[in-house]
Order: C-alpha cells, then sequence, then structure tokens
C-alpha cells in the first residue's frame, strides 16, 4: 500500500510535464473572439439557500419513531454506553455523597483531564495518559498528611488546584491540545466508538464486581470508619480502593462520554435516591434506576430535537432531582 501511494504521488508530479509537453498550439483568432464572446452564465445556488436546503434536511427526523432511531448503529453504541456509565457512576455516586467527598470525584476528573492533556502532548493516547495521571491523583489524595492540621477536605482541593494547573501548562505547549481537549472533555455520546464502547463497559464491569465482591468492607469503611478501624479494619487500604475504583470508572467514563455527564450520572441521581429513601438498599437500587432512565430519553429528544445529548441527559437527570425533592418534602 506504501509503495502504491508513493507511485501514485510520482505519477501526480509528472502531470504538469506530461501536459506542457502535450499542450495544444494556441487557438486562432476567430477562437479567441469567441471566447471573448460573453455567454449566459448558469445559475448558481448562493451559500445561504444551500444552508437552507441543509437545515430543511433535519425536519424529516423530528417524527422518527424510537425504534427508527434506535435502530442507528451508533446510537445503539451511545444507548449501551450511557446506560453503563449511568448504572454504575450512579452506584459508585451513592458512596461520593454519603461519604461527603463529592470533589474527590471533580478532582480525580481533573486529574483525568491533566492525564489527557499529557497524552496530546507527547502524543500518546489520551487514555493512557488520563489513567496514568488519575492514578498519581489517587496516591496523592490517599496520602495522610497531617490530619490534625490539614483536612482531607483541604487536601483534595490542593489536588483539584495541582491539577487544573498542570493541565493549563501542558495545553500552553500544544498549539492544537486546547481544541483536542476541549472536545474530549465536552464529549459526544453519540460519537463514541465501538472500541470504546466495549472497552468503558469492560472496565466498568471490573469496578462493578470488585465493589459486589467487598460490598461488606466498603460500606463498613465508608459510613462507619471509626468502627470498622476498632474491628481491625484496615480502612486506609479500603478507603485507597475505594477512590482507585471511582477513578478507573471517571477515567474511562470521560474518554468515552466527556467529563459532563460523568460527573453528572456520578453525583445527580445519588442524590435523587438519597432523598426518597434512607434504606442503603433501596438507595442503590433507586440510584442506578435515575441513572438509567435519562439515557434512553435524553439519546432519543437531542436527536430530533438537534440538542447535545449530554448537556440533555444532564437536564432530565435534574428534572428527576427536583422531583424528587418536592415528593420528599410532600412526604415529610
Amino acid at each position: 500500500m506504501k509503495r502504491l501511494f508513493t507511485l501514485f504521488l510520482a505519477s501526480l508530479a509528472l502531470v504538469p510535464a506530461c501536459v506542457q509537453a502535450q499542450a495544444p498550439p494556441p487557438p486562432p483568432p476567430e477562437a479567441l473572439a469567441l471566447e471573448a464572446t460573453p455567454t449566459p452564465s448558469t445559475p448558481t445556488v448562493s451559500a445561504s439557500e444551500e444552508h437552507e436546503h441543509d437545515e430543511a434536511l433535519p425536519d424529516d427526523l423530528k417524527h422518527a419513531s424510537v425504534a427508527k432511531v434506535f435502530g442507528l448503529d451508533f446510537m445503539q453504541r451511545a444507548l449501551i454506553a450511557g446506560l453503563a456509565i449511568g448504572l454504575v457512576g450512579a452506584y459508585l455516586g451513592v458512596f461520593v455523597v454519603l461519604r461527603r467527598v463529592v470533589f474527590v470525584g471533580m478532582a480525580l476528573a481533573q486529574f483525568s483531564s491533566a492525564g489527557v492533556a499529557l497524552g496530546l502532548l507527547l502524543g500518546l493516547a489520551p487514555l493512557l495518559g488520563s489513567i496514568g495521571m488519575m492514578l498519581v491523583g489517587v496516591f496523592l489524595l490517599s496520602l495522610r498528611w497531617s490530619p490534625r492540621k490539614v483536612r482531607q477536605d483541604t487536601v483534595i482541593g490542593l489536588g483539584y488546584v495541582l491539577a487544573s494547573a498542570v493541565t493549563i501548562l501542558l495545553l500552553a505547549k500544544n498549539p492544537r491540545g486546547e481544541t483536542q481537549l476541549l472536545d474530549m472533555l465536552s464529549g459526544n455520546i453519540i460519537t463514541v466508538t465501538a472500541a470504546d464502547t466495549l472497552l468503558t463497559i469492560g472496565a466498568l464491569a471490573v469496578v462493578f464486581v470488585l465493589h459486589r465482591l467487598f460490598a461488606k468492607e466498603l460500606l463498613f469503611i465508608s459510613f462507619d470508619p471509626d468502627t470498622a478501624q476498632a474491628a481491625d479494619y484496615n480502612t486506609r487500604l479500603w478507603e485507597t480502593l475505594l477512590t482507585l475504583s471511582i477513578g478507573i470508572a471517571i477515567a474511562f467514563s470521560i474518554h468515552a462520554v466527556g467529563i459532563l455527564l460523568t460527573f453528572g450520572t456520578l453525583v445527580i441521581p445519588a442524590v435523587s435516591a438519597l432523598l426518597l429513601t434512607r434504606r442503603i438498599s433501596h438507595t442503590f437500587t433507586l440510584a442506578a434506576l435515575f441513572g438509567a432512565v435519562p439515557i434512553p430519553i435524553g439519546l432519543y429528544f437531542s436527536f430530533i430535537w438537534d440538542l447535545s445529548p449530554g448537556a440533555l441527559i444532564v437536564a432530565i437527570s435534574t428534572v428527576l432531582l427536583v422531583a424528587s425533592g418536592l415528593l420528599s418534602r410532600l412526604r415529610h
């Protein structure tokens, strides 16, 4: 293939010489006079008319059925990836919200963003950079610097500021990095590839299985760390494992759908579930439900209304959050 491409370029280089060698003789004066005579020009389509024609095309999609929309391959991939991220992200979000470490998710997301910027600068796969910097963030946030003088939330805030500064510095060295990073972080779930879908599902499945295998320990150290430590649990080890699992889910989700939808599914469904129930088993179930329901609804209406799917899904999740809050007030 490389040789054929080289021969093709060489043939293109020989075209001007061949044309010059076989150029026809100059036309007679009569032909020049005929060419100088103005001829009626063919009607041209203005840019505005062409744009109006392009804008008229989506009108046929405004009444598309659900089966027709999700019959498209890229919409099926978006639905599968979105449901996986919504379910697992909402499940992990219960730990994040109840432990009152919502900012940990944002800090790890910012470390992943710095990794994406590093990968773009070095010409590496952005996912590898995202995972690498996420691991650095997990390490830094898991250190016990000085519990009596520096609270853990302060360490999280410092980590977020550090990751943001590193991201800006890396982008300053890459002339195209800002645009590429913005596209990746804002994300577009309907452009997720089959490989990214499988990769994301695999990573999230590993995280979910890990949580199911060690559900007792992770719940114990999350909701009653003092008692767990008194019962000879290695709370530091389990907290690091929990933070690592959340970071892995965030890194792969950001790579697939962007930071907006990732952080939205991590926080909003869990809060909605906690407003409606206090039983921990019901909380996880409701959170997963609130994380999954907005995905197909947002994808469908973003397709027929030509809106940003990630932003619409987050907006629908917020509507469910407000409804849950109102229902909770009415019940009490």
